[in-house]
């Protein structure tokens, strides 16, 4: 069987993550290579025989139980409790779209949808609700996907109960074995394949394409993309999905993992009796043959120009893949060649932070493509028409790491922070997230890695970390690079290159001809924040003890907040709220504090934001420091060794922001790469957009221009932010696994030891004044996006959340709302993948809130789209909701608000603020009860109130070609 292409992207610790997104393919995701050992230490039977871990002397985790089934279906099982009381099940097919005929090409991802439209045990439309009354969301807890060669199945099922679990089980047989593929429900179907196929044609995915038919030509991947083709959505007839369905959805093909609150012996059992009579439907269907690339071309070049496209550089080369068992010895050896990638990666995010840099972030990657191909890639983002700089800069840091190699801080700085990931998982291993280990073991179901637990990898990695020298890694990452085919050179820009691609080439070839020289080894200084004053005495000590918080005051009037958890071991939320945040910008000066959401790119006064990642490499710490709406600060997650030096970090970016020039010239270079795609789908324009609309186009609320933008400058922020960052309260929150008394001694000494501050927060009354818009009416937003893309969002005044009773029954109608547009444009019209409604109701601006409908929408499509919303609020506000559908709504929502009282982020929001805000600590206590306590006569009393058609402002986003 084929596996997917895998990519270990090596990339340093960014604030740019801020700011622009990860720079590897979309297609790229992390896992080792197969497995196969000299020495077997574990267990030999049909299972370890099956999951591949039996000759590897690398010791499989002794918890999971691994099964096989005599049909060769393959199923994992792993008791864990984070969170408690609930499972996740996935269930793999070894299929996707590389099995597709070219009159097949889409139908991998179609019959991914068809396994919610009837199978023999639930009718068609049925299967949905039935997860919804049983309190499973549909999106958030019942999911598919499908890739180039495999589909997989997601429940996350809210409890562990024997009826949720056998509910699972019978769904997933359904979906092997029992789907029935109908005709008509085919039919149906394909206008909701064509939506999401339409939402997903942008720039971003042409790209993708262009990128895979330029470097993996001679293999079918660039035309075998999920999605499919339109034609084959329109017209493929059920026969050829079941063609499909027969030959590939076989027991021997799936695997079926559950991880969660359960007895594994009992669920074995149950999965014995439900899968062990499943035989496959006529014959086998073969592993695709997906071609290879040409190892011996020449070197090439490609561009692809896109107006909203970010500007890159890669430079790519190939060898072919050989057979790598998961050893101790290969993962000694891949260890090596890792840091030798994250040193170059660093490099790079070194350079990027230059005031003068050409490139905006960079990375080296390397990938495993479905056992055909090893690939090796370094690429960058560049400041707009800056492709040729980037590309040599690119280009010579490559051939620098292989030509002088690396440097022994550059290696230690690499161990340390792997060191202390692998400690803190080790610390953290009895509260891993079922979640992330059910897909770690459905990424091991061809077998090619050993699923270990974390204080094995700690005690591999403690066993090779002595011998990482820097010429160890250096030799590691020569080897690494020999072999390859000639490089593979590409732009991505947003005008035309002059010379085109032959300008490309000639640009590497004149690269190549430049000499490098060896790096120079830098001695890292100490932080600089140690001592931030007498620790503060504390003043006022209290508890809610209902909801397990600690409140205190320190002299300086410092606010903290403590709740311990155990729900993630050795993980500790810190929050800092500093008075301020966007309300200090005016109306006529709306852009005044807009830097402060970036200002740790300005680093320190003693450091810069590169040397922070060396001077704190190897410890569990972030900046955290930015902006919201009333605040200055943020959140950061730590462990209770480094809370102390987090604490110390994020008061350093108080007392002693750095308003470093390299990181105004590096937000200077990323806004225009940002502004670019601000009109390039129907959602962005309307992200742009929107919110001025909403707020009757108070400035504050709409998004700059970029020439304004551009001329924003550290001089002028500053004066702005003293008061605050000098004065203004302080409330910092504390949610985790922390001792109080270290918490409190953490914060006392740097918080609780600065000069007095304010005892409140500055309620800025006139600064909240939010005005819901008063020209209602119609909007129309212009994309330039492809002619047929559109979106309609139907907005609706309503409220501020501080009335708890009516917020949550707003939120619960704003659900009922969301099944009924599912049922009416996704089901029975066709017209839309994933309608949407919701109720937003701000609690900053008093009185200001809304409740929406939004569909993305072919455009010929608006008028029934827009019809079919507002006929939904009408029968909103003219007869109550029937029991069955506010049932299916309230149930998800209720069981979300369980689940999410077992998380520190949930917690967080309160404690944050439990002083300032302690009114809101109700929010807690009551807001389940009200969900429960909803009648369908109050929600039509709701929608009476405001889902008015008067009331209703429309804003639709059409493309700059439609209709022409």
């Amino acid at each position: 069987m084929t596996k997917s292409l895998v990519r270990r992207a090596s990339t340093a610790l960014s604030p740019l993550v801020f700011l622009i997104a990860s720079t590897a393919p979309v297609y790229a995701k992390e896992a080792p290579a197969k497995a196969a050992a000299p020495a077997a230490v574990n267990p030999q039977s049909e299972a370890a025989k099956a999951w591949n871990f039996a000759p590897s002397d690398v010791p499989v985790d002794s918890n999971i139980v691994f099964g096989v089934l005599p049909n060769g279906m393959k199923y994992a099982l792993l008791k864990n409790s984070t969170p408690k009381d609930s499972v996740v099940l996935r269930m793999r097919f070894a299929v996707g779209s590389f099995a597709e005929a070219e009159d097949q090409r889409g139908l991998a991802h179609f019959l991914e949808h068809m396994a919610f439209n009837g199978s023999k045990g639930v009718p068609e439309g049925e299967m949905i609700k039935l997860l919804e009354r049983k309190g499973l969301a549909f999106g958030a807890d019942t999911n598919a996907s499908t890739g180039f060669d495999e589909t997989i199945y997601k429940l996350d099922l809210p409890n562990a109960s024997d009826d949720l679990i056998d509910t699972g089980l019978m769904l997933m047989r359904e979906t092997g074995s029992e789907l029935t593929i109908d005709p008509a429900a085919v039919d149906r179907e394909r206008g909701i394949i064509l939506s999401e196929r339409r939402a997903r044609d942008t720039y971003q995915l042409r790209n993708l394409i262009d990128q895979l038919d330029f470097q993996m030509k001679g293999m079918t991947v660039a035309n075998r993309i999920p999605v499919g083709t339109e034609e084959v959505i329109k017209t493929a007839p059920a026969a050829r999905l079941r063609d499909l369905y027969d030959r590939y959805y076989r027991p021997e093909r799936a695997t079926l993992v559950m991880v969660g609150d359960f007895d594994p012996a009992a669920v074995e059992a149950k999965i014995k009796a439900r899968f062990s009579d499943w035989k496959g439907r006529g014959p086998a269907g073969a592993d695709p043959d997906i071609g290879n690339v040409d190892y011996k071309r020449a070197a090439a070049a490609d561009d692809f120009i896109d107006p909203a496209i970010q500007d890159s550089v890669t430079i790519a080369a190939f060898k072919p893949w050989t057979l790598d068992p998961d050893t101790k010895a290969k993962r000694a050896r891949k260890l090596a060649e890792d840091i030798g990638e994250a040193i170059v990666s660093r490099r790079l995010a070194k350079i990027a932070l230059n005031e003068d840099s050409p490139i905006l972030t960079g990375y080296f990657s390397d990938a495993e493509g479905w056992k055909t191909f090893d690939q090796v890639t370094v690429g960058v983002v560049a400041k707009e028409g800056a492709w040729k700089d980037a590309l040599a800069l690119a280009e010579q840091e490559q051939r620098r790491a292989v030509q002088h190699g690396f440097t022994q801080a550059e290696v230690d700085e690499q161990l340390a922070n792997r060191r202390t990931a692998l400690k803190n998982a080790v610390a953290g291993v009895t509260t891993r997230r079922s979640d992330a280990l059910a897909d770690t073991l459905i990424g091991a179901a061809e077998g090619d890695f050993v699923v270990v637990r974390p204080e094995t990898s700690q005690a591999l990695f403690e066993a090779a970390a002595p011998s990482l020298t820097a010429a160890a890694v250096t030799a590691a990452f020569r080897a690494r690079m020999q072999g390859l085919s000639p490089p593979l050179a590409r732009v991505s820009a947003k005008k035309p290159i002059d010379g085109g691609t032959g300008a490309i080439l000639a640009a590497l070839r004149a690269s190549t001809e430049v000499a490098v020289a060896a790096p120079t080894e830098a001695a890292n200084a100490a932080f600089a924040y140690d001592n931030f004053g007498t620790p503060g005495k504390i003043v006022s000590d209290e508890r809610v003890d209902d909801l397990g918080i600690r409140r205190i005051r320190f002299a300086n009037n410092v606010m903290l907040n403590i709740k311990t958890t155990d729900f993630q071991k050795d993980k500790v939320m810190l929050s800092l709220r500093v008075d301020g945040g966007s309300l200090l910008a005016t109306r006529d000066d709306p852009t005044k504090v807009s830097l402060a959401s970036s200002i740790m790119l300005g680093g320190l006064e003693a450091h810069s934001v590169d040397e922070l990642r060396s001077v704190l490499a190897g410890k569990t710490v972030s900046p955290g420091f930015g902006m919201g709406t009333d605040t200055f600060g943020g959140s950061a997650l730590t462990s209770p060794e480094d809370f102390g030096l987090q604490a110390k970090l994020m008061a350093a970016f108080l007392t002693h922001p750095g308003y470093r020039p390299d990181g105004l010239a590096l937000i200077r270079r990323v806004l225009p790469q940002q502004y670019a795609a601000n009109d390039a789908t129907p959602a962005a324009v309307l992200g742009r957009d929107a919110g001025g609309i909403l707020a009757n186009n108070d400035p504050r609320s709409q998004t700059p221009p970029l020439d304004k933008m551009m001329t924003l400058d550290w001089a002028q922020l500053k004066p702005v932010v003293a008061d605050s960052f000098a004065h203004g309260a302080i409330e910092v929150g504390v949610v985790g696994d922390i001792g109080e008394q270290a918490a409190i001694d953490a914060i006392a000494a740097t918080f609780g030891a600065l000069p007095e501050r304010r005892a409140a927060f500055d309620p800025r009354t006139d600064a909240r004044v939010r005005q819901f818009a008063t020209d209602r009416s119609e909007r129309t937003l212009i994309h330039k996006g492809p002619a047929e893309q559109a979106e309609l969002r139907v907005y609706w005044p309503a409220r501020d959340d501080s009335d708890l009773g009516e917020a949550m029954r707003l939120n619960l109608l704003a659900r009922v709302m969301q099944l009924m547009l599912t049922e009416e444009l996704r089901e029975k019209l066709g017209e839309s993948y994933s309608p949407g409604a919701a109720a937003s109701l701000s609690d900053e601006f008093p009185g200001y809130g809304h409740v929406f409908a939004a569909s993305n929408v072919d455009h010929k499509d608006l008028a029934t789209t827009r019809a079919a919303i507002f006929a939904i609020a009408k029968e909103l506000r003219e007869k109550p909701v029937d029991a069955d559908l506010i049932d299916r709504a309230r149930k998800p929502l209720v069981e979300a608000m369980v689940k999410s009282r077992r998380e520190n982020s949930y917690w967080l929001n309160y404690v944050a603020e439990a002083t300032s805000h302690a009114d809101r600590l109700d929010r807690s206590r009551k807001g389940i009860g009200e969900v429960e306590a909803a009648t369908p006569a109050q929600l039509q009393a709701l929608a009476k109130r405001y889902l008015v058609d008067d009331n209703a402002l429309v804003i639709k986003a059409v493309s700059d070609k439609a209709g022409k």
